[in-house]
């Protein structure tokens, strides 16, 4: 009996002695890959905000995680499928003047967004020099450790928002031509 009693008291007592350490993780990672709770309901209002604006189809998927740069630095990265993009979720931090939003989705559209079918060469060669082209290997690296190590936010973007052209392609049409197409 009382051998027993031993083979169940140790397991339970290693069980107890570890539990502190796995709420710590947990807790932690609550908001990985954000920096804290704060900083992820900041980031997750403007993505909502931008896939509103710029998104196409009714539900998106975004995979953010830290990845390498390039540079050996870590940053804050998103794969957005549904808008054949990668995002530097990194930079999108809302603005605010006297209280009223002022973030400016434009240029977060126009700054911290990769367009995967039109601004990846095949590689770093074939980039030259352009300050927006990434090459392939980076944007496989990228979009792995996000869908492998990220967080899945689903974003459900409303059909009576309707979506807005680009900037990009706003500059390609024309702003004679953008009233007619919104």
């Amino acid at each position: 009996m009382n051998r027993s009693i031993v083979k169940i008291a140790i397991p339970v007592f290693f069980a107890a002695l570890l539990m502190p350490i796995v709420s710590n993780a947990q807790q932690r990672s609550a908001y990985y890959p954000f920096e804290s709770r704060i900083d992820y309901r900041a980031k997750l209002h403007v993505l909502r905000g931008f896939v509103c604006r710029y998104g196409r189809s009714h539900v998106n998927r975004i995979y953010v995680a830290k990845a390498d740069s390039g540079d050996g630095t870590m940053f804050l990265y998103g794969y957005w499928p549904e808008g054949h993009s990668i995002l530097l979720v990194g930079r999108f931090d809302p603005r605010f003047d006297d209280g009223r939003e002022t973030t400016d989705y434009g240029r977060l559209e126009y700054k911290t967004r990769t367009d995967l079918r039109t601004d990846v060469a095949p590689t770093a060669e074939d980039i030259g020099g352009s300050s927006y082209l990434v090459d392939r290997p980076w944007v496989r690296r990228i979009i792995k450790a996000c869908v492998t190590k990220g967080r899945k936010i689903v974003i459900y973007r409303m059909a009576r928002t309707p979506p807005q052209l680009s900037s990009r392609t706003q500059q390609l049409v024309g702003p004679e031509r953008v009233a007619r197409v919104s």
